[in-house]
């Protein structure tokens, strides 16, 4: 279609034709942005350039020489980029945006129209979420389970799916301030679309258990997010938990990916396992080790203990053995002074006892 719209300017500058038509069909998802491409480089002499919308036409933009504006279109409100080639760019589509536009050119030789029609459709039921975020959510059947995106800024679509098909579950769009609007009957009476985009499973059931995805579209960006939900019976093992889990993310790997590619997985995981086993042996076996020291470095810090309270003993009994010394050696001296003290007066008053009855002796008689 491009190059009709290429032949009708070519005709333009060089047959001098003052009037011409062609059309160009454009579609895009909804939430997306739509290009409706000109090139008026191509142009001599170009007075002024007006966008139109719809089978009344109201003027959205334009440019007169080299300045650009836009019109009070509140349809059109922060969507609309209009640049100096020509080209009107709309983002963040709705349905509603959906119908005719119109080029109006004017210029040194003429006016020229081209026309395109865009048809803006509901997102397909597959979405591409590429690498999105993706989070795990576990929780037991009958409660309710929240699934949150980020802040939003005021004018976003908001657009939720469940499983692998992409089946449509619930939509907002926080521009035309409405209420949210619920699609899968399968929730019947069970869904919360918050004001914030945030979605709300109450009373869960084990059916409800899979793939949910969200796409956030506003004038900036898009954005997606995933999250894997799910929901136990009542009384369920950790372990059974476990293996719906990996289940799970092992059926999302196989649908994305292809079979051999989950194969090649599943024989390294295993693998995995097998590595994880032989670690916790060992793993074991140092436990154990570790133990044993531990026992023999109590039993040592008792002995140590012992051996510290056997140096206290002994030097409390050399100190003792030290006082009981000199008490000896004290009791020893005063003894030896006291016998020193009483051996002199003693012999003194027996020589001079000895000498007195010897005086006093009458000497023996003679015979003749």
């Amino acid at each position: 279609m491009k190059s009709t719209s290429k032949i009708g300017l070519f005709l333009i500058i060089t047959c001098g034709v003052f009037y011409a038509e062609t059309d160009e069909v454009k579609s895009v998802m909804e939430g997306e942005s739509v290009t409706l491409n000109l090139d008026l480089s191509k142009i001599q002499g170009l007075h002024l350039l007006l966008w139109w919308f719809g089978d009344k036409g109201y003027t959205v933009a334009q440019i007169d020489g080299i300045e650009i504006s836009y019109e009070d279109y509140e349809l059109f409100r922060d969507r609309l980029e209009l640049d100096q080639t020509g080209s009107l760019t709309i983002t963040n589509t709705r349905t509603k945006h959906s119908g005719l536009y119109k080029a109006e050119i004017n210029h040194s030789t003429g006016t020229l129209y081209i026309k395109f029609s865009v048809t803006v459709y509901e997102s397909p039921s597959v979405i591409d979420a590429g690498e999105a975020e993706r989070q795990l959510m576990s929780v037991k059947e009958g409660v309710s389970v929240t699934l949150n995106i980020p802040q939003l800024q005021g004018n976003e679509l908001i657009v939720w799916r469940s499983g692998d098909e992409g089946k449509l579950v619930a939509k907002l769009d926080k521009e035309t301030k409405s209420s949210p609007l619920y699609y899968d009957e399968r929730f019947r009476d069970r869904l919360e679309l918050e004001k914030t985009g945030s979605l709300i499973i109450t009373n869960t059931r084990t059916t409800d258990s899979g793939l949910y995805r969200v796409k956030i579209s506003s004038n900036k960006q898009t954005l997606y997010k995933r999250f894997t939900v799910t929901v136990n019976e009542p009384g369920l093992s950790s372990a059974a938990v476990a293996g719906i889990v990996l289940s799970l993310l092992l059926t999302a790997l196989a649908a994305a990916t292809g079979g051999l590619f989950y194969l090649r997985k599943k024989s390294e995981l295993d693998n995995l396992k097998s590595e994880i086993s032989k670690r916790q042996t060992e793993t074991l076996e140092i436990s154990e080790k570790l133990k044993e020291m531990s026992r023999i470095s109590e039993k040592l810090n008792e002995m140590s203990d012992d051996s510290e309270r056997l140096k206290d003993l002994s030097k409390h009994c050399e100190k003792e053995m030290h006082k009981i010394s000199d008490r000896l050696k004290e009791m020893s001296s005063k003894t030896k002074e006291q016998i020193s003290e009483q051996e002199t007066p003693l012999s003194d008053a027996v020589i001079m006892e000895s000498a007195g009855k010897g005086m006093n002796e009458e000497a023996p008689v003679l015979s003749d």
